[in-house]
């Protein structure tokens, strides 16, 4: 089946995600496997806010996915700080067409983003903020426009968890250079984690050298195993 055109970020040659098991993809990769509900309730527990760190924007798919997973998680009073960054910024309009194979899902998730996202200038690099409000409490996005190392060294403070995303190291390479995931090293916490859908060895490497004990955990559709790394 040829893929839809608006579905392949050119800049890549590579479709944005998995149009099948999208959602379920991110939930279980990045959400389950990083222990994400039960960091959330110690974290609104202790009254503090959880912070996570993305790499590849792109379409919006895991802050869709994201506030899916923590709705039918039945969560209150979540607050969570989460900074991603892209280099090629979509128009909102392609964002609706991306995304819009999920809106017997996630109709209002989906919504919700993107009106979120129209208030952001794409046009302008750096940081820019919009805060996404749900029943189950808010997402503060921070999304840098520019380079993912930029974005990283300009964290003024280590993250819990880290989305590793942004295409596969073959088609987008700069995203896994040893550079940035040692920079991702620095900039997460004594016991937080980073997840990732490659398991490629180079990847694994690097992470190691950034201080990560990495694992092999269960991935989703198929793809039988990704990455999980707890940053000793």
């Amino acid at each position: 089946m040829e893929i839809p055109s608006y579905l392949v970020n050119e800049h890549f040659d590579d479709r944005y995600f998995d149009v099948v098991n999208a959602l379920d993809e991110a939930q279980q990769i990045h959400f389950i496997n990083n222990n994400l509900i039960e960091r959330i309730s110690k974290s609104i527990d202790s009254g503090d806010h959880i912070i996570i760190g993305e790499t590849g924007f792109g379409a919006g798919r895991t802050v869709v996915a994201l506030m899916e997973y923590l709705k039918i998680n039945n969560l209150s009073n979540v607050y969570i700080k989460y900074y991603s960054v892209e280099l090629y910024p979509i128009t909102p309009e392609r964002m609706n067409s991306i995304l819009s194979g999920f809106n017997n899902r996630v109709a209002k998730e989906i919504d919700t983003l993107i009106k979120a996202y129209e208030n952001i200038d794409t046009q302008v690099p750096g940081w820019h903020i919009a805060k996404i409000s749900q029943p189950f409490g808010a997402i503060e996005l921070n999304l840098w426009i520019g380079e993912a190392l930029e974005m990283v060294q300009a964290l003024e403070k280590p993250c819990d968890l880290w989305f590793l995303d942004g295409h596969g190291p073959k088609k987008n390479p700069s995203m896994w250079r040893h550079e940035l995931l040692m920079a991702i090293g620095d900039k997460t916490k004594a016991g937080g984690t980073c997840s990732s859908f490659t398991v490629a060895g180079a990847v694994r490497r690097s992470l190691k050298e950034a201080g990560f004990t990495i694992n092999k955990l269960p991935g989703c559709g198929g793809k039988n195993l990704v990455l999980q790394g707890v940053k000793n």
